[in-house]
């Protein structure tokens, strides 16, 4: 289990359409809460239930939990 979650505010598939279309399970729902993972620089990704990570953008997520210094990273960011 990851130490990040998130809690999609708006529906995330992703940019390359012949994946979206490839694989329906490759999508983060809004209103649905997902394990997440990060890398060094605070980049945040959603994993999808077919185990498919998304990239995910200040305003189509919020934070459940995550590491302190993750929620630094993120502190002050414009979510809109």
């Amino acid at each position: 289990m990851s130490d990040i979650r998130i809690h999609m505010t708006k529906n995330v598939i992703p940019e390359i359409p012949i994946l979206a279309l490839n694989n329906r399970k490759m999508v983060l729902k809004a209103g649905k809460d997902y394990d997440a993972i990060s890398n060094p620089n605070g980049a945040i990704s959603g994993i999808c239930a077919n185990g498919a990570v998304l990239g995910v953008r200040p305003g189509e997520f919020q934070f459940i939990s995550a590491p302190d210094w993750v929620l630094k990273l993120w502190e002050g960011k414009d979510y809109d």
